[in-house]
């Protein structure tokens, strides 16, 4: 059985793209907006969102919905014109709140504890638990576990392509 995280950009390979850079290119600001460490932060906090708004929503698994196939199409197309440039999402205010202060190490630190805790938590729910679904986004709509798998995968490599990394 593959980790939930399986999927997503290994904290490795983040490692080794953060040691690539300078600490100031770490920490500048890429065209008057976020950093490098700011946009992989604001990463980490979606990927705890997710994993503490599925741990939430499990509790009650009969209040669960089916996924339904409107949502899978609104799904492909959410990131298909995210992917193209045509839109533009401003994140919630919740996952863009960033420390004074950050480091690569940390941040990795954070991602890798995060993710060990979806694995754990996703080896001991049953499989039509994760069928149904758990996260809801805002845009989108309820996603199980596969999808919100994807999400995280294609938001992480969306923000690594806005850093040039």
């Amino acid at each position: 059985m593959n980790a939930f995280s399986s999927r997503f950009v290994s904290i490795e390979a983040l490692q080794q793209k953060l040691a690539a850079c300078s600490d100031e290119a770490l920490a500048a600001p890429i065209e008057g907006k976020w950093s490098i460490l700011q946009h992989l932060y604001h990463c980490w906090l979606v990927e705890r969102g997710v994993l503490a708004y599925m741990k939430l929503k499990t509790q009650d698994i009969e209040s669960l919905e089916k996924v339904r196939l409107l949502t899978r199409l609104r799904f492909i197309f959410f990131f298909t014109i995210l992917k193209l440039g045509l839109l533009k999402v401003k994140a919630p205010k919740v996952v863009e709140a960033f420390p004074e202060n950050m480091s690569p190490k940390d941040l990795c630190d954070r991602l890798s504890k995060t993710r060990e805790e979806a694995d754990l938590f996703f080896t001991t729910l049953p499989e039509t638990t994760a069928r149904k679904g758990i996260f809801k986004h805002l845009f989108i709509g309820r996603l199980n576990k596969s999808l919100s798998q994807k999400f995280i995968k294609l938001h992480l490599e969306h923000h690594l392509k806005l850093c040039g990394l």
